[in-house]
C-alpha cells in the first residue's frame, strides 16, 4: 500500500485535484449564475408579454366598439327622423334593420341597442333579438345620468359610462353612446349596451388555467372579470380588498386602483406568486370614457424556478471529470451550460414573439429538454396560426369577417388616396333571404349562405378579398379597379349566384336565389366610412329598382 506521506504521485494528484477544482467550481458558479439570471430574466418578460397581449385586446374591444357606434350613427335613418317627419315611420323601420344588424355583428357581446330623442324618449329599441313595439317604449330616459353625460359630448364623439344594470335585461352592461346631430343640433343619441360577461368570457379564453390566472380591476378595487371567480351577471362585482386579504397583495390591489404598473412577489394561501399588473388604456375614442381599469396576470413562483431544474447537471459533469479537471475544466463547464444558454436564449426570443429552435444533437436530459423545447415551439405556432385564422375568418362561410374586413379596407382607402390609386367596393345582400329561411329553417339557410359564399370566393381575383360583412351580406375589395372595372365584377357576380342550384331556390319569390348589389368607387377626399356608406346607397337603390341588379353610386 502506497503511504500518502511518501507519495509524491499521490500528493501531486492531491495538488492537481485541488487546483483543478477551484477554477471548476469557479468556472461552473459562474456560468449557473449566467443562466439563471437569463431564465429570471426571460420569465419576467414572457410575464409582460402575455399581459400586454391580454390588454391589447381588451383595449382593442374599448376602441373597435366606439368605432363601431359611431360608423352605426352615420345611417341616413336616425338623423332623416328629424329631417323628414312625414316620413317617420319609414325611417323608424329603418333604424329597426339597422338595430337587428348590429345584433347580429355583436350576438354575443351586444345585449341592447337604442335610439333616443332629446326629451328621453326612446325612438326604436332592440333587447337580444327582439324588437320594442310602440307602447313599450320608455319616455324617461333623459332622467339618467349617463343620458346627460352622452348629450354633453359633440358630433363623433362617443361616450363610454360605468358599468350598470339594465333596465330591460337586468344585468350588468358597459353603456357606450353617440350623439346624433340634426339641423346643426344635437337631437337624440345612438346609444348600446355591452355584456359584462363578454369581459370575463374574454379573459377566461385568453389565459391557459395550468399556467396561472388572470383578472381585470378598476379603480374602486371592484373585480370586473376574474378567470378564478364566477362573476355574478346580476349580483354586485366582488370586492378585491376584503378581510383576510394578505397585506403585500392589498398593497398591489391598491397600487392597482391607482392605475400604476409593476411586477411584485406575493404569497397567498401557503403559495408564492409573481404578479405583473398594468392599466388598460382604453383612451382610444374621442370623448369621455369612465371606466378606469387594471390587468394583472399572475403565475405561481414554481413555474419561474422549474426552468433551473436542468442546471443540476453540473454536478454529474463536475464529478466525472476528476482526471482531465486541470485542461477541461473551461471546456466541460462551457459543455454543459451551453445547450442551457441556448434554451435561454431561445426563450427570450419566444417572449419576444418570435418562434425560433434549438439544434441541440445530444440524447440526455438536456437533448430531451431541447426536443421538448422544439415540440412546445411548434405547438404554439400550430396555435397561433389556428388563432390568427379564427380572429380574420367567418365560421359559417369560410369567408374573410366584419373586422378583418373594416381593418383590411381601412388600409387600402389609405392607400389608394396616398398614391392616387383607384380603389372600388361592392356590397351585396341576398335578396328575400328572411323568406328563404321562413321557408325553409335556418340550417338550409346556412347551406344557401355557404354556397353564395363559394361563388365570391371563385369570382374574385387573387388581389381582391371577399368578406361576409353580416348576416346576408357580403362584401369585395377591389383594388386597383375603377368604377366600369368594378360593375363588370359585380355584374358577373351577381349573374353566378343566380345560375348557382341552391335547394329549393324554387320557393323564392323570383323562382331563383339572388342577390342586390351595390359598388362605389373611392373619391378624392373621401374616407372608408363615405365609401361604405356609398356602396350601402347603391345596394338601397338596388333594392329598390326591383332586386337582382347591379347599382353604381
Amino acid at each position: 500500500m502506497i503511504s500518502f506521506k511518501k507519495s509524491l504521485r499521490a500528493k501531486f494528484t492531491l495538488i492537481l485535484f485541488v487546483v483543478g477544482m477551484v477554477p471548476l467550481a469557479a468556472t461552473s458558479i459562474f456560468f449557473y449564475y449566467t443562466a439563471k439570471d437569463a431564465l429570471f430574466k426571460n420569465v419576467f418578460k414572457e410575464l409582460k408579454w402575455n399581459a400586454d397581449e391580454i390588454s391589447h385586446v381588451v383595449e382593442s374591444h374599448f376602441s373597435d366598439t366606439g368605432k363601431d357606434l359611431l360608423i352605426a350613427s352615420q345611417n341616413t335613418a336616425f338623423n332623416m327622423y328629424f329631417l323628414d317627419p312625414a316620413n317617420r315611420m319609414k325611417w323608424v323601420k329603418e333604424q329597426q334593420n339597422t338595430l337587428k344588424y348590429l345584433r347580429t355583428v355583436y350576438p354575443d357581446v351586444l345585449d341592447e341597442a337604442c335610439f333616443i330623442d332629446a326629451a328621453g324618449q326612446e325612438v326604436s329599441r332592440i333587447v337580444f333579438d327582439e324588437l320594442a313595439h310602440e307602447h313599450e317604449l320608455s319616455s324617461e330616459e333623459g332622467r339618467s345620468e349617463f343620458f346627460k353625460g352622452a348629450f354633453l359630448l359633440e358630433k363623433g364623439e362617443v361616450f363610454q359610462g360605468r358599468p350598470m344594470i339594465s333596465e330591460d335585461t337586468k344585468r350588468w352592461v358597459l353603456p357606450n353612446a353617440t350623439p346624433i346631430v340634426a339641423n346643426g343640433k344635437k337631437a337624440a343619441i345612438l346609444h348600446f349596451e355591452v355584456t359584462m360577461t363578454y369581459f370575463q368570457r374574454l379573459l377566461k379564453s385568453l389565459i391557459n388555467p395550468d399556467r396561472g390566472y388572470g383578472f381585470i380591476l378598476n379603480d374602486e378595487g371592484a373585480f370586473m372579470a376574474h378567470t378564478r371567480l364566477d362573476i355574478s351577471e346580476k349580483d354586485p362585482f366582488p370586492a378585491a380588498i376584503t378581510p383576510g386579504v394578505p397585506p403585500a397583495l392589498e398593497s398591489i390591489y391598491r397600487r392597482m386602483m391607482n392605475a400604476e404598473s409593476g411586477i411584485e412577489e406575493f404569497a397567498e394561501g401557503g403559495e408564492s406568486y409573481y404578479m405583473i399588473f398594468r392599466p388598460i388604456n382604453i383612451s382610444y375614442q374621442k370623448g369621455r370614457n369612465e371606466n378606469i381599469w387594471s390587468l394583472a396576470y399572475v403565475i405561481p413562483s414554481e413555474r419561474v424556478y422549474v426552468e433551473l431544474a436542468i442546471l443540476k447537471y453540473n454536478a454529474i459533469v463536475l464529478a466525472s471529470t476528476v482526471l482531465f479537471i486541470i485542461v477541461l475544466a473551461y471546456a466541460v463547464g462551457n459543455y454543459v451550460t451551453k445547450p442551457i444558454r441556448e434554451l435561454a436564449g431561445a426563450t427570450k426570443r419566444v417572449a419576444g414573439g418570435e418562434m425560433p429552435k434549438v439544434d441541440v444533437k445530444r440524447d440526455d436530459e438536456i437533448g430531451q429538454l431541447s426536443d421538448s423545447f422544439n415540440i412546445m415551439v411548434d405547438a404554439v405556432k400550430r396555435r397561433d396560426e389556428a388563432l390568427n385564422a379564427l380572429a380574420i375568418t367567418d365560421g359559417l362561410t369560410g369567408l374573410y369577417n366584419h373586422r378583418y374586413f373594416k381593418s383590411e379596407l381601412d388600409r387600402h382607402v389609405k392607400a389608394a388616396q396616398r398614391f392616387s390609386r383607384p380603389l372600388s367596393l361592392i356590397i351585396a345582400d341576398i335578396d328575400y333571404f328572411k323568406h328563404y329561411n321562413d321557408r325553409n329553417g335556418h340550417a338550409q339557410g346556412d347551406v344557401a349562405l355557404k354556397a353564395v359564399a363559394s361563388v365570391f370566393m371563385k369570382s374574385v381575383r387573387e388581389v381582391d378579398m371577399a368578406a361576409r360583412y353580416g348576416g346576408e351580406e357580403f362584401v369585395v375589395i377591389l383594388p386597383e379597379t375603377p368604377v366600369e372595372g368594378a360593375l363588370i365584377a359585380a355584374e358577373r357576380i351577381r349573374k353566378k349566384v343566380e345560375e348557382e342550384p341552391v335547394l329549393n331556390e324554387e320557393t323564392q319569390p323570383n323562382n331563383r336565389l339572388t342577390v342586390s348589389i351595390g359598388v362605389a368607387t373611392l373619391k378624392d377626399g373621401d374616407d372608408m366610412l363615405k365609401l361604405i356608406e356609398a356602396a350601402d346607397q347603391a345596394l338601397y337603390r338596388a333594392k329598390d329598382e326591383g332586386r337582382n341588379r347591379v347599382e353604381g353610386a
